[in-house]
């Protein structure tokens, strides 16, 4: 089992504290964030506190939200901490937010897989299968053609 990393806020949403910077870890800063499956993406924070981390911008995507909505966001580059374990990814830069979400390719950059317990908190654990292969399910019978009828 992996280490406890974090906690479960009062709504029972999974938060680490990690560090983020761009170019340089000098620009480094320390940052609460949640962890948000249903987020695919690396890192989606505020567009004010990305400034003093010195992020390369190099983009723009949409992302479509759960309510369907598309919404244009700025993209950054940039490196992420959590407990010594370092990725880079593309980080969502949010006009409108307040709050710090890690995705699903955060978790699959550190090889991590998440495991939330009322009683430890939040855990990661190395992912001891990160390439899981699908069972093969046979197809389906098929059933003979039915003769025609005799004339």
């Amino acid at each position: 089992m992996g280490t406890k990393i974090g906690y479960l806020d009062k709504n029972g949403h999974p938060n680490v504290k990690i560090k983020i910077w761009g170019m340089a870890e000098q620009f480094a800063q320390e940052f609460e964030a949640m962890i948000d499956t249903g987020f695919t993406g690396f890192l989606s924070m505020p567009l004010t506190a990305a400034f003093p981390l010195a992020l390369t911008l190099f983009g723009t995507t949409s992302y479509t939200l759960a309510d369907g909505s598309v919404s244009p966001k700025l993209l950054g580059y940039g490196t992420v901490e959590l407990e010594g374990e370092k990725a880079q990814g593309s980080i969502v830069l949010e006009p409108n937010s307040s709050g710090l979400l890690l995705g699903m390719e955060f978790l699959r950059g550190l090889n991590k897989a998440l495991v939330l317990s009322p009683k430890n908190g939040v855990v990661l654990t190395d992912d001891p299968d990160p390439d899981p292969v699908a069972p093969e399910v046979p197809p389906p019978a098929i059933d003979p053609p039915n003769p025609p009828p005799a004339a």
